[in-house]
């Protein structure tokens, strides 16, 4: 995770004594331009970095209060679960990720989450009268998870397989001590019952060959006994740009949204009593059987959690879905969020992949998927649950050929269901 940085002071002002109400964000990963004209003046441009220079395997945003921020900064700085410091085995006790409860008491909001390479066609919007509501904003904090995938732009036959984060010969994996490089792999190895039965070899560290735990910060991801030159080639800066919308905070009017604990497909049995724990977040895709028909060459991971229960709200207490999106890796096909009791479908995200070398639509990369969202009319009313009501993901993929490190976790936002229980109104 990134120091916090402070906002332009002119918006930093402005926001620094109000609520504000987000309405959508959108990402992109820039390369800063500089060049010099022929009468001596400078000028300065972005230019969006494609995926086959720069992909982004995940990411988050956090904007708060400095002190906020500074202490989620420090609350991270050796037990962030996905990327920041090494974490020793002799601070095991402490790896976790944060949570609702952390960040309503630290002063921030968060950001991203899972998103990845699809974040540029994953549209983050959610209707008014709904939105994200942040208080005293001065400063933001970004965790960026970028691997350089070598600028090569036709992954059509192919794909790279650099985004899949191979262990290589360089790192050090230590079965007695459960270490990679020394440290402890984050978040520890822990899948749901139906992964582990499998013997998905995501899943342990015996059998751990790919994955983000093998991506650190400063790794290569190319074996640098044979490739020795790629530790001498220049670094390339890149930067997450976050854009906004917000508009004034009206407590009349606003309805304030949160995200939920659901839902994650290697998450076990035992987090949904304790959020704190987490799941696995990745796990691997075998490669099917040689001679099975294309169309049957399909893995489906499926797993059930209670819908919000890290929030410490009230189990029974009511809550409508306004936005859900799933995140999925290269070799998706699909992700479906079920009612478990209804065996109604919720949502159905799938995903798209790129056909050409812009950024945004790179051939060989997933590139975008669409999100579900309810609202007041045209859109659909928001469907209402308890906190506690169990919801099941299944997860497809291709397994034609075999892939390492995948992710599949659906990203939503609830509202609290006020006492009157009536649905909100538009804001005309």
């Amino acid at each position: 995770m990134d120091a916090p940085v402070a906002l332009p002071p002119d918006l930093a002002r402005r926001l620094a004594n109000t609520t504000i109400a987000v309405s959508s964000f959108e990402v992109d990963v820039v390369e800063v331009v500089h060049a010099r004209g022929r009468d001596g003046s400078f000028s300065r441009h972005e230019r969006s970095a494609p995926l086959y220079e720069a992909y982004n395997h995940h990411f988050l945003t956090f904007l708060g209060t400095e002190e906020g921020l500074w202490r989620i900064y420090n609350h991270s700085a050796d037990m962030d679960p996905i990327g920041g410091e090494c974490v020793k085995p002799a601070h095991a006790h402490h790896v976790g990720g944060t949570n609702g409860h952390l960040a309503k008491k630290s002063g921030f909001s968060q950001f991203g989450g899972a998103s990845g390479a699809e974040f540029r066609n994953n549209p983050h919007r959610v209707p008014a009268p709904y939105a994200f509501l942040l208080s005293g904003v001065t400063h933001f904090a970004s965790v960026l998870h970028l691997i350089g995938t070598g600028g090569v732009r036709d992954h059509s036959l192919e794909h790279a397989p650099l985004l899949e984060c191979p262990c290589t010969p360089q790192r050090h994996i230590n079965l007695a001590r459960g270490t990679i490089d020394g440290c402890l792999p984050r978040p520890p190895f822990r899948c749901s019952d139906q992964l582990r039965a499998q013997g998905n070899s995501g899943c342990a560290l015996e059998t751990y060959v790919g994955g983000y735990r093998c991506c650190e910060d400063g790794a290569f991801l190319v074996d640098t006994d044979k490739m020795p030159d790629v530790v001498r080639r220049p670094a390339a800066t890149y930067h997450l740009k976050l854009t906004m919308t917000f508009r004034e905070h009206l407590p009349e009017r606003d309805i304030e949204l949160h995200p939920t604990s659901c839902c994650d497909v290697t998450e076990p049995a035992a987090a949904a009593v304790d959020s704190f724990l987490g799941g696995n977040v990745e796990y691997d895709i075998p490669q099917c059987a040689e001679g099975t028909p294309q169309h049957e060459c399909v893995h489906v991971a499926t797993n059930v959690q209670p819908l919000d229960l890290s929030a410490h709200g009230d189990p029974d207490e009511l809550v409508e879905l306004v936005h859900a999106v799933g995140h999925l890796h290269y070799g998706g096909t699909s992700i479906e969020l079920i009612d478990e009791l209804s065996g109604q479908l919720v949502c159905r995200s799938v995903p798209t992949y790129g056909t050409g070398t812009a950024a945004g639509d790179e051939a060989g990369y997933l590139v975008g998927i669409q999100p579900c969202v309810w609202g007041p009319p045209p859109l659909k009313p928001p469907p209402r649950f308890k906190r506690s009501h169990p919801m099941r993901t299944i997860a497809y993929y291709n397994s034609s050929r075999a892939h390492t490190g995948v992710m599949s976790l659906w990203l939503m936002s609830a509202a609290v269901v006020d006492e009157r229980g009536g649905a909100p109104t538009a804001v005309q």
